[in-house]
């Protein structure tokens, strides 16, 4: 009898904890001085992790523009490919998060106007489409803050990223899951 009452007790402890909603918050700084990504995980306003990791590397020499361009190039082009892949995988992900507040602000400048120009038609490119993927793949509660600020006579460039995304822990748990399922590295190694 008293073990019966335990066992019913433990299944509904878990499913409420299945049903439970885990609220992330996630902010990236990336500046000359700084590289740094904030995370943080709620469940019930308890914080179950506070993490605030480097992602600075080895400093990077000093490179001409059209050298950078290239970089950028070769870097989206690798990027476009391997997103490919995992869009499956990304959408199962996407489709279960609900994202509460997505802030997106960059400075950027060259030192010239016209590749300033350039580099900010670029970035507000990039983040539109960014946007819009999260946008028809997950459900956005408020409308995101995306800005661009050129800076024409200045050599400068910093974003910074916020967000705050909340999915339950059954969706989590199960959406881990199809993403392990869906990797294009896991069908490399079957075969």
């Amino acid at each position: 009898m008293i073990i019966g009452l335990i066992i019913i007790v433990f299944l509904i402890v878990c499913m409420i904890l299945l049903y439970s909603n885990l609220k992330i918050v996630c902010s990236v700084t990336l500046n000359q001085e700084e590289q740094t990504l904030y995370l943080a995980v709620y469940l019930y306003r308890i914080r179950l992790m506070k993490r605030s990791i480097d992602l600075t590397e080895e400093p990077v020499p000093e490179q001409s523009f059209q050298e950078t361009l290239t970089i950028i190039h070769k870097f989206s082009k690798n990027f476009s490919e391997k997103m490919k892949d995992v869009n499956t995988a990304v959408s199962v992900v996407l489709k279960r998060i609900r994202f509460h507040s997505i802030s997106w602000k960059t400075d950027v400048g060259t030192g010239k106007a016209d590749t300033t120009g350039m580099v900010t038609g670029g970035i507000w490119g990039m983040k539109g489409m960014v946007i819009g993927l999260l946008t028809s793949k997950s459900t956005l509660v408020t409308e995101p803050s995306v800005v661009v600020t050129p800076f024409f006579n200045q050599r400068k460039i910093s974003s910074v990223f916020d967000c705050m995304i909340t999915i339950r822990v059954g969706q989590a748990i199960y959406a881990f899951l199809k993403f392990i399922r869906k990797l294009p590295g896991k069908r490399e190694a079957i075969t």
